[in-house]
């Protein structure tokens, strides 16, 4: 099954990684210890090993020298300071170029201040674009086209908006031109034309697009562009104008020849020009205006060939039509789409209200499938016709509302945009309505051939709570008519990309259906135990859901299904499956790699069986990370470290890969490699001064909790550690956190829970993984927290006196519940906690208007029931019910306008503290929500947190609002203004 052995198409990237022959900074297992040593720094980047025994020996020969690498290079190089942050790179979205050429990487520091940079991928230095973003290669891979802006202090200091302008690189010589004020930009898909648009002088009027042949330099320009789309796989350009004379159009440009043809042109505005796929067919929303309606409708015209001369289209006409009454109208919210064959143009409806002026009444006309009305009734209570009363603002929360009024007025733009499904059959000039109302949007098939629905009324009671229980139904685009597909599923219903069939989670295992027939059968009829859902590692109450599917094969008739370990064929005829790796034996898990860009993401990927398939590969326990290829029926390895390892894409039309490694002392950086990875060599280099400073490093730490539960933590060493020393510790928690092992974190005093900040102020980083038990949450962090501190300790590096605690949200409700229950702590931190389990069950995410009780119940907080029904378990796990038991010092922080975790919380854990005179201070930040977004208040929560760690941890003398706070006037005066106030929502 897996081919284990290395060969010649297993590169291990401990051999061939250059920073990792240069500081020898992979592991070659969880349990043993980095190698380290400066002395490797006179190899050089580029330099590629080969084989792994040469990386082993190298290496080998650093561990004689860990000694000196951990104890004299600490005392060498300096630790960081915050002046040295902005310059640290975080490498962000790359791209190869079609022929593999070419690689583009993001790169943003610490300062603001980004760039592009184009590297060789065959070796060379890199073309760097200062202040560019958004770069886009064309499909012959001869330009990049990328936006060009100005430097952060530049665009702090400009008196107008800042436009970034249109960037083109000639990769044939590596000449930049920089060029107008972009707002938008897009090659042709063969790559010979690229179209810019400008700014327009107003939102009333379109703006100039210019149409050029990078080449030639020949151009074309056309003025007053609303919106502009290439055709797919062809030549001609689509453009709406929208002018300053009252008079709009529809035009095609085929830039090839310079003819330019007006399609339609009259006084209404012309929306989402869009191609049928592969084909000339182009249809546009014209919008079309009512007396006495709100808002527009539209028309929606069809040419058949847009590039022909003589094109007449075929027009949906929003008005005057039988199966379109005037209560329904055609919105641009929806887009359009074609079928298959190009015979159906799917669009959206919606009610079209009466505007204020219209005799009310009159509405509420249904359509086919059905239509939505009015509602019935005065909503205003005993209103005379004489009454000169403003009404009042006032909101009615109703028992029985689906979604509460926050919600609906959370989302009231968003539902304002909705629609239900029309059918417009081209050739019959017929439509149908898909959809019912507005709360069941029909999801089209990408072929077209059907459409499925969720009827969630009989679980309207459930949903309200966190369920997502629903009954799904086929829909006929031919007829609107809809049969029964799956009954109670507990999550959504996945379909193959051809529409051929649909697949779904029933609580037990798999179903699948044939969306033609509705014949259903279950996967793994004879329910092999070694089919694992991967459920024993759910730790949620209600509904379990599946590990997840893959992929789908051409045809859809096999799809790829996922347990916790392995990747499963299934067969959705027969039900039957098959294992196609062996992730459980060796402790790795397996998930398929999607490379085709076109594909989309995750379940939407359709595989070629005769094509090899891409697969993650990871071990659940040490963390090591790499590629495999599923061929011929066998598991081959292609690359795998002590890292992490991701991000593979593949270029469009070369055999070469580009992936992204990382760890935790060692800056994220891109490799390029051949077919199976051959020849995998570092491009980037980020972060190269990183050298020049003391670095910590991680490690695993295992622990068994009370609970039978077999956990680890990661244990991230101090920048300046030394042998024979005990450190001060920092515990972050907030769930699993291990799987971070390899997780590079840059400097910085705007991520205020930065753990590299920590490693170089001199601490140990803990952070646990944490398996909660049913309904109690509080106990399980203890049990886990507890295990893992006894780990840490147990290495004899950590000083137990010297312990603190931090988190935020979750993890702050941990960091405020934990030194209620224990005293191991010296000091927490506990950001937007929750403190009152009773209270907050109550409470509403403003951010979504969602009732925590769903989330409460079945999501994150687990406790399974209300707490009618299990008081002394809510009691057992909420901090303000054991604070007379409090000694540790709490910081509390909160943003007086959370919107997540209500700032009343804190209040209560503030105030029982204070009227026990325990040792707890609460930050309020004004204005600020779950996360603090605005720099000074970043930056002052990172220092005070240094500060209380500080002082508590380290016996550092403690700042004045440690041990006095700090009055308003003293505030008024810190700031040099009125200060402003709290206030609440």
């Amino acid at each position: 099954m897996t081919d284990e052995a290395p060969g010649p198409a297993h590169a291990r990237v401990g051999s061939s990684k250059a920073r990792a022959v240069e500081r020898c900074a992979f592991r070659f297992s969880a349990a043993r210890p980095y190698c380290v040593g400066s002395f490797m720094d006179r190899y050089e980047k580029e330099q590629v090993m080969s084989g792994v025994r040469a990386g082993v020996s190298m290496c080998a020969m650093a561990l004689l020298f860990s000694g000196w690498a951990q104890g004299v290079a600490a005392q060498d190089r300096p630790t960081l300071q915050p002046s040295d942050y902005g310059q640290w790179e975080t490498l962000g979205a790359y791209d190869l170029d079609p022929t593999g050429r070419w690689l583009a990487v993001g790169i943003r520091r610490q300062d603001e201040s980004v760039e592009v940079r184009l590297h060789p991928t065959d070796g060379g230095d890199p073309i760097v674009l200062e202040h560019a973003t958004g770069p886009v290669f064309s499909a012959d891979g001869r330009w990049l086209a990328y936006r060009k802006g100005i430097a952060p202090d530049s665009a702090d200091e400009a008196d107008e908006p800042v436009r970034a302008r249109l960037g083109l690189v000639d990769l044939s010589n590596g000449r930049d031109t920089v060029m107008f004020a972009v707002r938008s930009f897009a090659f042709r898909d063969d790559g010979a034309w690229l179209a810019a648009l400008g700014y327009a002088p107003s939102d009333t009027v379109g703006a100039d697009l210019m149409v050029m042949d990078p080449v030639s330099g020949s151009s074309t320009l056309l003025g007053n562009v609303d919106v502009f789309e290439w055709q797919d796989d062809g030549p001609l350009l689509a453009v709406a104008l929208r002018t300053t004379l009252g008079t709009d159009a529809v035009q095609v440009l085929d830039p090839g020849t310079g003819i330019l043809r007006t399609l339609d042109s009259r006084n209404a505005r012309y929306r989402i020009p869009t191609w049928r796929e592969g084909s000339s067919t182009l249809a546009v929303l014209r919008e079309v205006e009512v007396e006495g309606r709100d808002g527009p409708s539209h028309d929606v015209l069809v040419w058949d060939d847009a590039g022909q001369a003589s094109a007449a289209p075929r027009v949906l006409a929003a008005v005057g039509r039988a199966d379109l009454p005037d209560s329904l109208r055609v919105t641009e919210h929806a887009g359009i789409t074609f079928d298959a064959s190009g015979a159906t143009v799917f669009v959206g409806l919606r009610p079209w209200a009466l505007d204020d002026s219209a005799t009310p009444g009159a509405d509420g006309a249904g359509v086919e499938a059905g239509g939505e009305g009015d509602a019935e009734g005065d909503a205003s209570p005993a209103a005379g016709a004489d009454d000169d009363v403003a009404p009042a603002d006032v909101q009615v929360w109703h028992w029985n509302d689906d979604q509460i009024i926050r919600g609906q007025e959370y989302f009231a733009a968003q539902n304002a945009r909705r629609t239900f499904a029309a059918a417009w059959h081209l050739d019959a000039d017929r439509l149908v309505a898909l959809g019912r109302d507005l709360e069941e949007p029909v999801t089209l098939l990408d072929e077209g051939a059907w459409g499925i629905v969720a009827d969630v009324t009989p679980h309207r009671v459930a949903r309200r709570f966190g369920s997502q229980r629903a009954d799904w139904y086929r829909v006929d685009p031919a007829t609107g008519e809809r049969a029964p597909l799956a009954r109670n599923a507990p999550a959504g219903v996945e379909t193959s990309p051809s529409g051929a069939r649909a697949l779904w989670f029933d609580g037990q295992g798999w179903m699948a259906a044939d969306l033609a027939t509705l014949e259903t059968v279950r996967i793994d009829p004879q329910g092999s135990a070694a089919f694992d859902q991967g459920l024993a590692d759910y730790d949620y109450p209600g509904d379990r859901p599946p590990w997840g599917l893959a992929a789908w094969e051409e045809g859809g008739r096999v799809a790829y299904l996922y347990d916790k370990h392995d990747v499963w064929r299934a067969d959705l005829g027969t039900g039957a499956v098959a294992r196609l790796t062996d992730g459980a034996a060796t402790g790795h898990e397996y998930r398929i790699v999607n490379l085709d860009p076109e594909a989309g993401f995750f379940s939407t990927a359709e595989l070629d069986p005769a094509e090899p398939v891409w697969l993650s590969r990871r071990h659940t326990r040490t963390k090591a990370s790499g590629y495999a290829v599923l061929r011929d029926g066998q598991v081959h390895t292609v690359v795998e470290e002590d890292a992490l390892v991701g991000g593979l894409e593949k270029a469009v039309d070369a055999d070469r890969y580009a992936l992204r490694m990382e760890r935790w002392d060692d800056s994220p950086d891109v490799f390029v490699g051949g077919r199976d990875l051959d020849g995998l060599r570092a491009v980037t280099r980020t972060n190269p001064f990183q050298d020049d400073f003391a670095w910590g490093r991680s490690e695993l730490v295992e622990y068994t909790t009370d609970a039978g539960h077999d956990l680890q933590a990661i244990l991230v060493y101090p920048a300046d550690f030394e042998e024979g020393r005990r450190y001060p510790l920092i515990l972050y928690q907030y769930e699993r956190l291990s799987d971070g092992l390899h997780r590079y974190d840059p400097p910085s005093e705007r991520d205020y829970y930065n753990y590299q900040t920590w490693s170089q102020q001199g601490y140990f980083v803990l952070m646990p993984d944490i398996v909660y038990e049913p309904a109690r949450p509080g106990p399980s962090a203890l049990d886990a927290v507890e295990h893992a501190l006894d780990a840490a300790v147990a290495t004899g590096h950590v000083d137990p006196e010297r312990m603190g605690l931090i988190g935020h949200s979750w993890g702050g409700y941990q960091a405020a519940y934990l030194p209620t229950r224990t005293n191991r702590f010296a000091a927490s931190v506990a950001g937007a906690a929750i403190t009152d389990f009773i209270s907050f069950m109550g409470a509403v995410h403003w951010n979504g208007g969602l009732p925590e009780l769903g989330h409460w119940e079945t999501g994150q907080a687990r406790m399974a029931t209300p707490f009618w029904d299990n008081l002394e378990g809510h009691r057992e796990s909420s901090p303000v019910h054991f604070i007379d038991q409090l000694e540790t010092p709490v910081l509390l922080m909160h943003g007086d306008q959370d919107g997540v975790v209500d700032f009343r919380q804190a209040l209560e854990y503030y105030n029982f503290a204070r009227r026990l005179e325990k040792p707890v201070v609460l930050l309020v930040y004004p204005g600020a929500d779950h996360g603090l977004r605005a720099e000074p208040q970043q930056v002052d929560y990172h220092r005070r947190i240094l500060e209380w760690f500080g002082h508590y941890l380290k016996g550092e003398p403690a700042p004045r609002w440690i041990t006095e706070g700090e009055t308003w006037v003293e505030r008024e005066e810190r700031l040099g203004e009125g200060g402003g106030h709290l206030w609440f929502r």
